[in-house]
C-alpha cells in the first residue's frame, strides 16, 4: 500500500474533522474544497489505474491526469449530493461522510478486472 493511497483514504476523514472548525474559517474551507475537488477523483483514478498516473514526465500526461481527477471528483460529489437530495436526507456533513467512505474504499482497493490474478500461470484454453 503506497503512502499516496493511505493519504487519500485518510483525506476525507480529515476534511470531515475540519468541519468542527468555525464556519468561515479559512482552514475549514480550504480542507473541504481541496478534498471535494481532488481526493474522490484521484482515488477513483487510482482504483481504475492501479499502476498510478503515467510517470513519463510529459506535461500532457500530467494535465490529462489532473483534468480526469477533477472531473471524476466533481462527478462523484454531484452523484452523492443528488442521491442524498432525492432521499430527502441531504446535509453537508452527510455528503462529506459518504464521500469520505467512498474515497477510502476506492483508495484501498483496485477495480481493474484481473488486477489481482495477473501472471498466476493459469490460462484459459
Amino acid at each position: 500500500m503506497t503512502p499516496l493511497r493511505l493519504g487519500l483514504a485518510a483525506s476525507g476523514w480529515l476534511a470531515l474533522l475540519a468541519t468542527a472548525l468555525p464556519e468561515a474559517a479559512p482552514l475549514r474551507v480550504a480542507a473541504v474544497a481541496a478534498f471535494l475537488l481532488v481526493c474522490p477523483g484521484l482515488a477513483a483514478l487510482l482504483a481504475l489505474r492501479p499502476g498510478g498516473p503515467p510517470r513519463d514526465g510529459h506535461a500532457g500526461a500530467l494535465l490529462e491526469t489532473a483534468l480526469v481527477t477533477l472531473v471524476l471528483g466533481l462527478s462523484l460529489t454531484t452523484l452523492v449530493a443528488v442521491a442524498l437530495f432525492l432521499g430527502g436526507v441531504f446535509t453537508a456533513t452527510r455528503s462529506l461522510l459518504a464521500l469520505a467512505a467512498l474515497t477510502s474504499v476506492l483508495a484501498l482497493v483496485s477495480l481493474r478486472p484481473g488486477a489481482r490474478n495477473r501472471d498466476t500461470g493459469v490460462h484459459a484454453g
